[in-house]
Parts: C-alpha cells; sequence; structure tokens
C-alpha cells in the first residue's frame, strides 16, 4: 500500500504533540490516554493532503465499529492500530464475537489491512517509530490456553490480541496464512461455546 510507503519515507518528519484547549487555557499534553484515536484521525487528514483516495465512515454520520477507513476506489478497508513502543503491543485487534459475527456475515473483513503505528512520547514530544502493514493472520498467533491469543477474563473471552510479530525471539509464532488464522478462530469458538454448541458464527466459513 502506497501510504505505508509514504509514511516510511517521511518517517524521520513524523515528530509533534498534542495540545487541547478549554477558552484561553491550553496545555502540551503529557498523557498517552487518547493517543491512538488523535494517531487515527491524524492519518486520514495527513493521506488527503498526500492526495490519497481515502474515506473515514464516521464522517458521514456512520456509528459503524469497522473500519476505520476505506482506501482507494475499490473501498479496500483499513484499520489503524497504535502501540508504545516503550511497552509492546497490548492493543485490541477485534471485540471476538463481534469478529466472529463480522466474517460470517461479511467474508472480505478477513482480508483488511492493519496499518500499526509505534510511537514514543518523551515528555510532550510525539514521534512516530515504525510502521507496518499486515493482514490479521501476520499479527496474530496461538497462546497457551486457546489456538487464537485473546484477553481472557474469568474464562470469557473479551478481544482479539496480536502477536509480537516484531520480535526476533516470539514465544508463539504467527500465522503463516489466511487459511491458519481462520482455522484458530474457529477452534477457539468451538473450544469455548462448547463442541456441541450449534450456533457458531463460523460454521458456514
Amino acid at each position: 500500500m502506497k501510504i505505508k510507503e509514504s509514511l516510511i519515507k517521511s518517517i524521520d518528519e513524523l515528530v509533534g504533540g498534542t495540545v487541547f484547549k478549554i477558552g484561553s487555557i491550553s496545555i502540551d499534553v503529557e498523557g498517552k490516554d487518547g493517543l491512538g484515536g488523535l494517531i487515527e484521525e491524524w492519518l486520514g487528514k495527513w493521506a488527503e493532503n498526500q492526495k490519497f483516495i481515502i474515506n473515514n465512515p464516521k464522517k458521514n454520520g456512520s456509528s459503524q465499529e469497522f473500519p476505520d477507513y476505506y482506501v482507494g476506489t475499490d473501498n479496500h478497508l483499513l484499520e489503524v492500530k497504535t502501540f508504545d513502543s516503550t511497552a509492546g503491543a497490548n492493543f485490541d485487534l477485534a471485540n471476538f464475537e463481534s469478529y466472529c459475527e463480522s466474517i460470517s456475515n461479511t467474508p472480505s473483513r478477513v482480508d483488511s489491512d492493519y496499518l500499526i503505528f509505534s510511537y514514543k512520547l518523551d515528555g510532550t514530544e510525539l514521534s512516530i517509530k515504525n510502521v507496518w502493514l499486515k493482514k490479521i493472520w501476520e499479527i496474530t498467533c496461538p497462546s497457551e490456553r486457546w489456538p487464537l491469543k485473546t484477553q481472557t477474563k474469568r474464562d470469557v473471552i473479551y478481544n482479539i490480541r496480536p502477536a509480537s510479530w516484531f520480535s526476533n525471539k516470539p514465544r508463539f509464532k504467527t500465522f503463516k496464512t489466511k487459511e491458519e488464522f481462520i482455522n484458530a478462530l474457529f477452534e477457539t469458538e468451538k473450544q469455548y461455546r462448547g463442541d456441541s454448541h450449534k450456533n457458531t458464527y463460523l460454521s458456514n466459513l
């Protein structure tokens, strides 16, 4: 994707920060809360300035959570994810139940692109350290408990969590193909709900 290539070429220039203002008082923000949403919103404006064809569905009044952007004349699906480069990738890729239901109804979602930014906040200075463009099977992996790594609390699965795809020695390796990912998703849902459960979202994939 040309957006990712352009970002990498100009990565040394991607330095800035966040200013918050109410009334006559403005502050340079030192906190990390909300940075992901701001980087996502910034990307749309940056891409427009670079003359890329990009559309934010939320600007048209859509309340949908997916995708973050449609890109190109074919409206390719693009999700934007961010993480602190000093802390590792701990973001949510998607709600587990919603994702299972979504790709059952719209199988093309599995081919979406994920544009991932790692950033560093030094005081009030924010800099982009790296950018990746990945498919979901390239940033997910198994875990000790499930065939697919998830956020699980008190035996309840909440979200799909990423692998350490950028690590030289990851504990669990990423999936090699889309089919491996789909199989892990299906097996996780089957184990989670029980083999006898008949109403699985993924049964028709």
